[in-house]
């Protein structure tokens, strides 16, 4: 399968820390409460059923032409299209609409109902937006939105990556992830990694960014040389003071 090549070190975690204040023997404590991205189903706004599925024709196209990796094809409207299916009969259709960034992800029920539908930066990265879920009979049962927490946007990250690093997403294999919450930080957090020189800096290697998910602050800028392991060198070029 043809891939957008993400260079991708952080995984997306979905849980972060609110504040809860209780208070237990006179003091004031903080008790961690995950951040809360579903959002309520409204009927006026919201598609709460479908009637999309992987139907028997899209079977039967799919086992004539499947390889061990699965069936890829282009639509006539230039979009990229992959399906697999695995042991548990669920089959998965990944949607690269031409010269997008982002992947639509349709996973669907064994009866063969959509069950899952989002997107995703390249095929393995933050979720962008909303991400339903129906049950096996087509209702929404879900909505979650995965933008929420970001106060600084993902548009203001392209920006920052295109303005300020001088960068092409796609031509400098730019990876992009999000974390809700990752060591040493309470807040949403974005990273930036690609392999190049960090500005005006002569040295190349593995450059990891991080950025503030609400401000857009920079918190820090590493380089790692090697190829991970025993004998990589990290050397940090920025990292923001408490």
């Amino acid at each position: 399968m043809k891939k957008i090549i993400l260079i991708q070190l952080l995984l997306i975690v979905t849980s972060c820390h609110s504040q809860d204040k209780e208070k237990e023997n006179n003091k004031t404590t903080i008790k961690p409460q995950p951040t809360k991205i579903e959002t309520p189903i409204n009927p006026k706004t919201m598609q709460t059923y479908t009637e999309e599925e992987f139907t028997n024709q899209d079977i039967l196209r799919y086992k004539k032409n499947k390889t061990e990796e699965g069936y890829e094809y282009i639509r006539e409207d230039g979009s990229s299209v992959y399906e697999t299916v695995d042991e548990n009969i669920m089959y998965r259709r990944y949607i690269t609409p031409k010269g997008s960034l982002f992947v639509i992800h349709k996973e669907y029920h064994p009866n063969k109902k959509l069950w899952l539908k989002f997107e995703t930066f390249g095929e393995n990265g933050f979720i962008k937006g909303l991400r339903y879920e129906y049950d096996s009979k087509g209702k929404l049962i879900k909505v979650e939105d995965w933008d929420k927490p970001y106060k600084f946007t993902w548009e203001q990250v392209k920006k920052y990556i295109e303005q300020d690093l001088k960068l092409d997403l796609l031509k400098d294999k730019v990876g992009v992830g999000n974390n809700l919450e990752y060591p040493g930080y309470s807040f949403p957090t974005w990273s930036i990694n690609y392999i190049g020189k960090y500005k005006e800096d002569p040295k190349r290697g593995l450059i990891r960014i991080m950025l503030n998910g609400i401000t857009g602050e920079l918190l820090l800028v590493e380089r790692q040389l090697g190829k991970g392991g025993e004998g990589t060198n990290v050397d940090i070029l920025y990292k923001k003071k408490n």
